[in-house]
């Protein structure tokens, strides 16, 4: 446990290396601001381990302890986790999600498991083949782990992307949602995993993941609707943002006791509180300045923009979590970089492709034909914190060896995802639908080609 002097210490130095590596990618080589802290945060990791190695770059052994000590899954699920979905969700009104709530909702459920299925599967094989002693159970928990995509990481990558905004809110849509259903697959295999597989049937996983899902939702309408009354009748722009923290707050630690799922709840305050917000604003509320409406977003995009940061400068350097790395050795850790990104990749594409099978009519104005948007939507998909959150929750269930493996291949795909495909997918989208804007406006050359002739 922490005492406040230890607590001050690691996030100024967590601030200190934000701040730092934030301006140097600002003035070099000009990333998007998470993912350059990613890519600085993975290099500065390198340089220590190389240095450290040579015996020549040591750290302080108390900031080391302190570092080891520091519980990155509480951190992120007991932590910052909940204001981060809120802030991004707060953007989105329900009405947002009207058009397409089937393709999202059939992504969210129905694509994240079979991914995680997916994914087991092809790991399995690989274990099988490289002669590493993993049971098909412990490969459908890594599924688990990489098969949700990262709301995090969509909101604020995929938002700068310059994608259209029925496609963007698709993806955020689908983000914000399967964490949900991610976790609660998650604990249910890992709790199999410590009794016996035997233990848990299709019918308890499920009816343990609809009441966790339905149990949320109920607990953020409810507590959304009673507080936001208190946001709607005061005078005081400050008491307005307080009462929002603790909606958010309030939801998230009811449904900790009660074993539901706090994360969608936390989406749920945020889409509440988008909808009113708008609502209060269309109809000129006499509590809805534009002066509230701006110190609103603005506090809250304050608190979005801090917590990204530290969160995504700690996906840079989770590598230092890796006991032992002498049970790895480099031809190892390249295999299973290089599958897992492969097969992370086959089963986020079966999973859309499943998820599309329900939607026979996907939604329109998309600017590409099915087959090419499972494709863009496979590219999509970004992995982040969530997925490094629930490996480090493994550390104790699994052995050394089967946790340092895991941890490589999560470690691999979240890094791929957030700087290769974070930083295309954009113009993948462009790629990918330029064929239907050359012939929408090469038809249009024809009218007027018509018009002129006639």
């Amino acid at each position: 446990m922490y005492n406040f002097d230890q607590l001050l210490i690691l996030f100024s130095v967590l601030l200190l290396l934000v701040v730092v590596f934030s301006f140097i990618n600002e003035k070099t080589i000009k990333l998007p601001y998470e993912i350059g802290l990613v890519v600085f945060g993975f290099i500065f990791v390198v340089i220590y381990i190389i240095g450290r190695n040579l015996n020549l770059v040591h750290l302080p052994m108390e900031f080391i302890n302190l570092y080891r000590e520091f519980d990155f899954t509480d951190f992120l699920f007991k932590g910052v986790l909940c204001f981060m979905l809120f802030s991004g969700a707060s953007r989105i009104e329900f009405g947002d999600f009207k058009a397409d709530k089937f393709l999202i909702g059939s992504m969210a459920v129905i694509g994240t498991v079979v991914s995680t299925v997916v994914y087991g599967l092809l790991f399995f094989g690989l274990g099988y083949l490289i002669h590493v002693n993993i049971s098909f159970l412990e490969a459908c928990l890594l599924g688990s782990i990489v098969a949700p995509t990262d709301p995090i990481s969509a909101m604020s990558i995929l938002a700068k992307a310059g994608l259209p905004k029925r496609i963007g809110l698709i993806i955020e849509g689908e983000a914000l949602f399967n964490d949900g259903v991610a976790v609660a697959i998650f604990a249910t295999l890992l709790t199999a995993l410590k009794l016996s597989a035997s233990s848990i049937s299709v019918m308890s996983f499920a009816w343990g993941l609809t009441t966790e899902i339905l149990g949320a939702v109920a607990v953020g309408f409810v507590v959304s609707f009673l507080l936001f009354e208190i946001f709607k009748r005061s005078n005081d722009n400050f008491i307005k943002i307080f009462t929002s923290l603790l909606t958010v707050m309030l939801a998230y630690l009811i449904c900790e006791y009660l074993v539901f799922s706090g994360p969608i709840a936390a989406v749920i305050c945020g889409l509440y509180y988008a909808t009113g917000i708008a609502g209060m604003k269309r109809k000129n509320h006499r509590c809805m300045s534009e002066e509230l409406h701006n110190l609103f977003y603005s506090f809250w995009s304050v608190v979005d923009n801090l917590l990204n940061g530290i969160l995504f400068l700690l996906v840079g350097v989770i590598l230092l979590n890796i006991k032992n790395i002498n049970t790895l050795s480099v031809g190892m850790i390249f295999a299973i970089a290089i599958g897992s990104i492969v097969f992370n990749t086959i089963a986020r594409f079966l999973g859309v492709y499943a998820s599309m099978i329900f939607n026979r009519n996907p939604p329109k104005g998309k600017g590409m034909r099915n087959s090419k948007f499972i494709t863009f939507m496979t590219w999509a998909g970004l992995k982040g914190g969530l997925c490094l959150a629930l490996i480090m929750g493994t550390s104790i269930s699994l052995a050394t060896p089967t946790y340092n493996l895991f941890l490589v291949a999560t470690y691999a795909i979240v890094l791929f995802t957030t700087v290769v495909q974070g930083l295309s997918v954009g113009k993948g989208y462009i790629f990918l639908s330029k064929n239907k804007v050359i012939l929408n406006q090469k038809k249009k050359n024809y009218k007027i080609a018509d018009k002129l002739i006639k």
